[in-house]
């Protein structure tokens, strides 16, 4: 069971290809945040939103993590939600993006099932990695200074530093990390949405 594990949603990107204000964005009638946050409830009662260096509006009770605004990147989410882990005495902590909608229902048993005694486990798809579809253990918060120092800001060569599994998923007809960068993604997302729609 992950119901104990947090789950921490990255939403402070700027989301300049797509216009801005991506977490808003509309996607079969409700907003990416949205539908982020329900996937993170239906995989722990533990959720908070990693917001970049404003707060967000519409989240209701769940905590809303600022980043430091030393730290610049998707970095920048990583430190805030092993902090928040730290705060709340968890071992672990699980990333999500808030762009990437048709996440698999099963992403945080089998990143839980396979982190053993590695630093984190990340996602991986068609030989892809997913750094920000990831769970990481709390203690990784130690080594993120001395990366940081020498000037380094990526996810995967952090997770390299700290210890990786990947976490293989099969191939499907949809791809379940499609992150939403574009109008285009979007559209296609919609596409996806209505098709689904019709199957059921």
């Amino acid at each position: 069971m992950t119901e104990h594990i947090p789950i921490v949603i990255l939403a402070g990107g700027s989301g300049a290809r797509i216009g801005g204000n991506k977490p808003h964005r509309l996607l079969a009638g409700a907003s990416l945040l949205d539908q982020a946050m329900a996937k993170a409830a239906s995989y722990s009662s533990t959720v908070a939103v990693s917001v970049g260096g404003g707060e967000i509006s519409s989240v209701g009770n769940i905590p809303q993590l600022l980043d430091d605004e030393h730290i610049q990147g998707p970095i920048a989410g990583l430190a805030a939600a092993l902090n928040f882990a730290s705060s709340i005495d968890a071992a672990h902590v699980m990333m999500m993006p808030c762009d990437t909608p048709f996440l698999p229902d099963d992403l945080c048993q089998r990143l839980a099932d396979s982190i053993g005694t590695y630093g984190v486990a990340v996602a991986q798809y068609g030989g892809r990695l997913h750094p920000a579809c990831s769970l990481w253990r709390a203690d990784a918060a130690a080594f993120l200074p001395g990366y940081l120092a020498q000037g380094r800001r990526s996810l995967t060569g952090f997770a390299e530093t700290t210890g990786l599994v990947a976490v293989d998923w099969p191939e499907e007809q949809v791809d379940p990390f499609l992150n939403i960068n574009t109008p285009e993604d979007l559209t296609r997302a919609e596409r996806i949405f209505a098709r689904r729609q019709k199957k059921n």
